[in-house]
């Protein structure tokens, strides 16, 4: 069984990187080849982050990275020509009966697969999000991108053979915003965790003596919609009660924003920077709360984070934003999460709940525990495979 898989961002530590790399390596364990074509930025080829490319992977896994301006237009804009030149090897490819099964993520790459029947029969197209939603502040590109994701959208679910998703909720609003559905229904395919990864982690990290200055985590990239702002604001308030710290995992074009507003506020923070993932996840054990107050966007109600599953994990307490998601997969108020609304003052009053209530601590930790072993690469990986049956 040969699988060809096409995703923009598989080196890193941004959490769509994260998330491709874990189903593939998975996937790769389950399978005779996996071809895998990646997009990788300069200064990964040529500046000391080229050891990011440096990643164990499976023997039979074929990667082959290709250079691209990290520019965003371009990066919208360059794999659709790439996804044509490269439909084309494809093609001759599939008449040396030398792929199986063709899985991209993105619609914008898999247009020149889906001009082709005979590829996109054997193609699962997953579409992340709905891309315009993630634009703050420009109109004009906000427009531009909405009328040229809308086209590749409808495109994918017109000739893929499987729409892939994080969760059905995701799907249900892209069919409402496109005005077109596919002729099946969707593959559910949700962030999720690498148990051998987390076991790891666990059996060489000791989780470090807890004072009583307890540490805020958040973990992720610092985009406007994750509300890191916001959870500034919060631990300010919680530090009138409660001498805590915030620790920010991460780096992302609002840092310089949250560090000013963290000095404003006087609140004690630090600031990792990009991780590679294992030890982001090292120093997430160190949280006594994983804090996401997210903003409500398309993207943020339809799917839940890997942050999140690795926190359930590794056994730290999670508030968020009660996000729609969270009801879709039965995760429960005060059992795997905490809930809040994206506001300085709902959030300070979720951590000071969790940080003052240890029997809320402990279930919390028990049951993110058990929630945690529905979301691993292992299950989500077979559900990819299974379309082979078909």
């Amino acid at each position: 069984m040969k699988v060809l898989a096409i995703v923009p961002s598989f080196f890193g530590p941004t959490g769509d990187a994260v998330n491709e790399r874990q189903l593939l390596i998975e996937l790769a364990r389950k399978i005779e080849r996996c071809y895998v074509i990646t997009f990788v930025g300069f200064k990964q080829v040529f500046t000391k982050r080229r050891a990011e490319l440096k990643i164990p992977l499976p023997k039979n896994m074929v990667l082959i990275p290709l250079p691209l301006p990290q520019i965003p237009i371009l990066l919208f804009y360059l794999p659709l020509i790439f996804s044509c030149l490269m439909s084309i090897i494809s093609l001759i490819l599939d008449k040396l009966k030398k792929i199986d099964l063709i899985y991209i993520r993105s619609s914008s790459l898999s247009m020149g697969f889906l001009t082709f029947d005979s590829l996109a029969r054997k193609t699962i197209v997953k579409i992340p999000a709905i891309i315009e939603d993630e634009i703050s502040n420009d109109k004009g590109m906000k427009f531009f991108m909405e009328w040229s994701a809308s086209i590749l959208d409808r495109l994918a679910l017109a000739k893929a053979r499987k729409i892939a998703v994080d969760s059905k909720l995701l799907y249900y609003e892209i069919v409402k915003r496109r005005c077109f559905t596919h002729k099946d229904g969707p593959l559910e395919m949700p962030a999720g965790i690498d148990l051998r990864k987390i076991q790891n982690i666990l059996r060489n990290n000791k989780p470090p003596r807890k004072t009583n200055e307890p540490v805020i985590g958040f973990l992720g990239s610092l985009f406007w919609w994750q509300g890191v702002d916001i959870l500034v604001r919060s631990v300010a308030l919680v530090r009138n009660r409660i001498p805590v710290r915030l620790l920010i995992i991460g780096d992302g074009p609002q840092r310089s924003t949250v560090e000013n507003l963290c000095r404003r506020l006087n609140v004690p923070y630090e600031i990792t920077g990009y991780l590679p993932h294992e030890k982001a996840l090292q120093r997430l054990i160190e949280a006594d709360i994983l804090v996401i107050p997210s903003r409500r966007i398309s993207t943020r109600e339809t799917k839940i984070p890997n942050k999140i599953v690795e926190a359930w994990s590794l056994g730290v307490p999670v508030i968020t934003t009660k996000h729609k998601v969270f009801e879709y997969f039965n995760i429960k108020e005060d059992q795997e999460a905490v809930f809040c609304e994206p506001t300085p003052n709902s959030v300070a009053n979720a951590i000071l709940k969790v940080l003052e209530n240890e029997v809320l601590r402990e279930r919390l930790i028990k049951f993110g525990l058990q929630k945690a072993k529905a979301f691993t690469y292992n299950e989500i990986s077979k559900r990819i495979l299974s379309e082979l049956l078909f």
